[in-house]
C-alpha cells in the first residue's frame, strides 16, 4: 500500500469516527403565495410561556364581566333614554277661533275645472264609429252634458267638425263641473245635489234665439186672442241680449226654480278651463249650513 492510499484512508476513517457537529435546527415559517413559497426564520422562541402576563385593568375587566354574568337578566337595569318632550304649538289668534267656531255665511263661492279635449274627442269619434250609430245623430256623450235644449241650439258639428264640437264639449263639461262644484258649496246638505242636466248655459247666439221665439210666440198669442199689441212683461231692458259671455243657470233643487250663476269658459292649447261664481242666498243656503 503506497503512503498516499495510507493517508486517504486514515482520512476516511477519522471523518467517520469524528462525525461534524449538527447545526442547530431553525424555525421556519413558509407563508405560501401564489408562484413562489417564502421562509421566515424568527429568532426567538414561539414558547407560550413567554406571553405577558394581563395587565390589572384586564383583570379586573374579567372579573367585571364574570360579576355581570351571575346577575340573571330580570334583575339587571338598561338604561332607556327618556323621549324628547313634544313640540309646542303657537296658539292660533282669539280673532281665527271666533270666526271659526261662528261662521258667517260668504258671499259667494268658486268652483273651477279643467278638461283635456283629445279626451272628449277620443270618446267622440269612438261612439261615432260603432256599429248601432246611426249619422248625423247625435253620441251618447253629447246628450249626455248637454240638455235637450243646448243639443238643440248648439249645433252638432256645425262648426269644425268632430274637432269643433269636441272643443265645445269640453268647454261645457269644464263650466258643468266648476258650476257643481260651486253650487255644492253655496248650498250643502242632503238632496241638494245638481247634476249636469240641471244646468243650462246658453250662449249669446242661443239667447237671442230663444228671445225671438219668445216673441214670435207672444204676437201670435195675441193675434188669436184678436188683441192690437200686447206688451212684454218685465222690466225696462227685457228682450235684449247683453254682452256676448255665455250665460249660465242652475235648478235649485226642492222647487227654488233656478238661480243665474257667473261663469267664465277659456280654451288654451289641449285644454279647456272654466271658473264658476255662484252667490250665497242667505235663505236657501242658511237651511243646510244651519245658520
Amino acid at each position: 500500500m503506497s503512503s498516499r492510499t495510507l493517508s486517504s484512508t486514515l482520512r476516511s476513517r477519522a471523518s467517520i469516527f469524528n462525525p461534524r457537529q449538527s447545526q442547530p435546527l431553525q424555525q421556519r415559517i413558509s407563508c405560501p403565495s401564489p408562484g413562489q413559497t417564502r421562509s421566515y426564520a424568527p429568532n426567538h422562541s414561539f414558547s407560550s410561556s413567554s406571553s405577558p402576563s394581563p395587565s390589572p385593568t384586564d383583570l379586573r375587566n374579567t372579573k367585571l364581566r364574570t360579576l355581570l354574568n351571575t346577575i340573571p337578566p330580570s334583575q339587571k337595569i338598561r338604561y332607556i333614554p327618556s323621549p324628547p318632550p313634544p313640540p309646542t304649538l303657537p296658539p292660533p289668534p282669539p280673532s281665527l277661533l271666533t270666526a271659526l267656531l261662528h261662521p258667517s255665511p260668504p258671499p259667494y263661492t268658486i268652483g273651477t275645472d279643467i278638461c283635456h279635449i283629445p279626451r272628449i274627442l277620443l270618446l267622440l269619434r269612438r261612439q261615432l264609429a260603432e256599429q248601432g250609430y246611426v249619422p248625423p245623430s247625435m253620441p251618447r256623450f253629447w246628450t249626455r252634458v248637454l240638455t235637450p235644449l243646448e243639443a238643440r241650439y248648439s249645433g252638432w258639428k256645425s262648426g269644425g267638425g268632430v274637432e269643433g264640437s269636441a272643443r265645445f264639449l269640453a268647454g261645457r263639461w269644464a263650466a258643468k263641473e266648476a258650476v257643481i262644484k260651486a253650487f255644492s258649496a253655496a248650498y250643502p246638505g242632503g238632496g241638494r245635489e245638481v247634476f249636469m242636466h240641471d244646468i243650462v248655459i246658453l250662449n249669446a247666439k242661443v239667447q237671442s234665439a230663444l228671445l225671438e221665439a219668445r216673441k214670435a210666440a207672444v204676437r201670435i198669442d195675441a193675434r188669436e186672442r184678436g188683441a192690437q199689441q200686447e206688451e212684454m212683461q218685465g222690466g225696462e231692458g227685457e228682450g235684449e241680449v247683453k254682452g256676448g259671455a255665455p250665460r249660465a243657470f242652475v235648478k235649485v233643487p226642492g222647487g227654488e226654480g233656478w238661480v243665474e250663476v257667473s261663469v267664465s269658459i277659456s280654451h288654451d292649447g289641449e285644454y279647456a278651463t272654466a271658473t264658476a261664481l255662484v252667490v250665497v242666498d242667505p235663505e236657501i243656503g242658511g237651511r243646510g249650513r244651519g245658520w
